[in-house]
């Protein structure tokens, strides 16, 4: 075999090989891409799921007050849970649904009587509602009191959630329930460390 013919040989090797690298890269680009946009799919799909207290003639209830949760995507949630509390209160305020279809509305009587609550009450900051939901891959969100979305965990797509919360579908809200009971608490412990100057009206009308 001649010096030119075996050059040739290693320049079509070496080509093959650069092909086949090349090709080997973009097939691995593609997968990236692939797994962004389907997390990209999955954040828009989990940011159309909020919950907010609203008057409830705006929807057709009779209640004062209800607890509205919107699912605007094009699949079902599962395991929805809703946490809130009041400024007055200390209680922990929780609703829950198996469910939510997709493109859905649900609204909730609050547990608690409205009339017993100011408007301004229900408006702020601490009624709030928190939440967290898991979406039709079984990827766990929660919402913060602040409106903010964030993914509770980072395990890839994984098969649909059990409704009734099986295997497939478990999530332990325990800490974050805690944490908010304990947030829920700060504002009572709070002023019964002095008395506010409604309290001293009170005590002098007693008198």
């Amino acid at each position: 075999m001649s010096t030119s013919q075996l050059a040739a040989q290693w320049v079509s090797a070496v080509g093959s090989a650069g092909s086949l690298l090349g090709f080997a890269a973009y097939v691995w680009i593609m997968l990236l891409n692939r797994k962004d946009q389907v997390e990209v799919r999955q954040e828009q799909q989990a940011q159309g799921v909020t919950a907010w207290l609203d008057e409830g003639r705006r929807h057709d209830r009779d209640e004062d007050y209800v607890l509205c949760v919107h699912n605007g995507g094009d699949s079902p949630v599962f395991q929805v849970r809703c946490l809130f509390s009041l400024p007055s209160s200390d209680e922990q305020h929780s609703i829950s649904m198996a469910l939510l279809p997709p493109s859905s509305d649900e609204i909730r009587s609050l547990p608690f009587g409205a009339d017993e609550v100011s408007r301004e009450e229900l408006y702020s900051a601490p009624a709030v509602p928190e939440m967290r939901f898991t979406d039709s891959h079984g990827t766990h969100w929660g919402r913060d009191s602040n409106g903010q979305l964030h993914r509770l965990d980072r395990r890839g797509v994984r098969r649909k959630p059990h409704a009734d919360g099986g295997e497939d579908g478990a999530r332990d809200d325990s800490e974050w329930e805690q944490a908010h009971r304990e947030r829920a608490d700060a504002p009572r412990e709070g002023s019964s460390q002095g008395d506010s100057p409604q309290d001293d009206d009170r005590a002098a009308s007693q008198s």
